[in-house]
C-alpha cells in the first residue's frame, strides 16, 4: 500500500527519471547523428568515440529510466491510451536495450576496445569480425533511427496520461 510519503516522493522521482532518460536518449542520438563520413576520417573517428563515451555514460540512466517506467505503474491499464502507452514504452525500452547491447558489440567486432573518453577502455572479447560488425552496425543504426519516433510517441502519451489523471 502506498503512503502519502511514498506518493509525494515517487511523482517527482518519476518525472526526474523521465527527463533524465529523455535527455540521455536525445544526447546519445545527437552524438550518433554527428558521425559523418563526409567530414573526413579524423572527424568521423572523433565523433564515433564521442558517441561511444556518452553512450556508455548514458546507458545506466537509460536502463534506470526504462526500468522505473515499466515497473512503477501498479494501476490497472484499461483505456486504449493506457494500452498504447505501455506498448510504446515496451517498444522504446526494447530499442534502448538493443542499442545498449549492439553498441559495444559494434565497436568490439571492429577489433577495438570500448574506450570511454580517455578514462578507461573495455577490451574486445570478440576480436575483429568484419561480417558480424557490418550486420550489427546496420542493425544498430536502423533501430537508432526508430528511437526518435518512439520517444516522441512516449512523450506524447506520457503527457496525455498526466493531463488525463488531473
Amino acid at each position: 500500500m502506498k503512503t502519502a510519503t511514498s506518493l509525494s516522493f515517487a511523482a517527482p522521482l518519476s518525472l526526474l527519471l523521465f527527463l533524465a532518460g529523455l535527455a540521455a536518449l536525445l544526447w546519445a542520438f545527437m552524438t550518433g547523428g554527428a558521425i559523418d563520413p563526409e567530414k573526413g576520417r579524423e572527424a568521423m573517428i572523433a565523433a564515433i568515440w564521442n558517441h561511444v563515451g556518452w553512450g556508455v555514460l548514458a546507458a545506466p540512466t537509460l536502463i534506470l529510466y526504462a526500468g522505473w517506467r515499466l515497473l512503477s505503474g501498479a494501476a490497472p491499464r484499461t483505456s486504449i491510451m493506457d494500452i498504447a502507452a505501455i506498448a510504446v514504452l515496451l517498444a522504446l525500452s526494447a530499442a534502448i536495450l538493443f542499442l545498449i547491447v549492439t553498441g559495444p558489440i559494434t565497436v568490439w567486432t571492429y577489433g577495438s576496445a570500448l574506450k570511454v573518453f580517455d578514462w578507461f577502455a573495455i577490451p574486445s572479447p570478440t576480436g575483429k569480425a568484419p561480417e558480424l560488425h557490418s550486420f550489427v552496425e546496420q542493425a544498430h543504426v536502423f533501430v537508432a533511427r526508430a528511437v526518435p519516433w518512439l520517444a516522441a510517441a512516449d512523450v506524447a502519451l506520457f503527457a496525455a496520461s498526466r493531463v488525463a489523471k488531473r
